[in-house]
């Protein structure tokens, strides 16, 4: 992975914040980055499906839609993404991975992953901004490890991302 994302981590950092841009002008595109989780009960949301099509046959497209879809897209990127590198497609491996990182990374902010995701509800507002710009601005010099290892190879992602979207939003009130 190195060959081929390092020669082109500054398109990849460029266009990470594609899906940012387009949030507001494209229809859809917002329920793309967050799950209001809490809409379907309590954690573990046992009666959430995890896959597409049963949560689809159970709540309806315009449902999902209204409450985010960030974890079930962030499966349909992959898809797409394997589909790029099986066609040797570059500049479509390049687009979808720079934005495929900028929905893995949104599943992983536990104000993605609740109602709340503003503190609109707890007279906290502009929390949000907060908690994604200015706390990392100030604690990035001090605090952060950017050194994250070496890739792992992912056996279930579906599972994989479930799982992150569920710690995000066990500690979303933490937050």
């Amino acid at each position: 992975m190195m060959v081929l994302y390092k020669p082109n981590i500054d398109f990849i950092t460029e266009h990470a914040v594609d899906p940012d841009k387009r949030r507001y002008a494209v229809k859809n595109e917002a329920p793309k980055h967050y799950i209001d989780i809490d809409h379907y009960g309590t954690y573990p949301y046992p009666a959430l499906p995890r896959k597409w099509k049963d949560a689809v046959e159970k709540f309806g497209v315009d449902s999902l839609n209204e409450f985010g879809i960030v974890p079930w897209h962030i499966q349909h990127m992959l898809l797409r993404l394997t589909e790029a590198f099986k066609q040797h497609h570059f500049s479509m491996i390049m687009k979808t991975s720079a934005e495929m990182g900028h929905y893995i990374a949104d599943s992983h902010v536990p104000l993605h992953a609740n109602s709340n995701h503003n503190g609109q509800y707890t007279n906290q507002k502009g929390i949000h901004g907060f908690w994604e710009s200015r706390v990392p601005e100030l604690l990035a010099d001090k605090t952060y490890d950017f050194f994250i290892g070496k890739a792992q190879y992912i056996k279930n992602p579906g599972e994989y991302i479930w799982a992150r979207v569920l710690e995000s939003a066990k500690v979303a009130d933490s937050v």
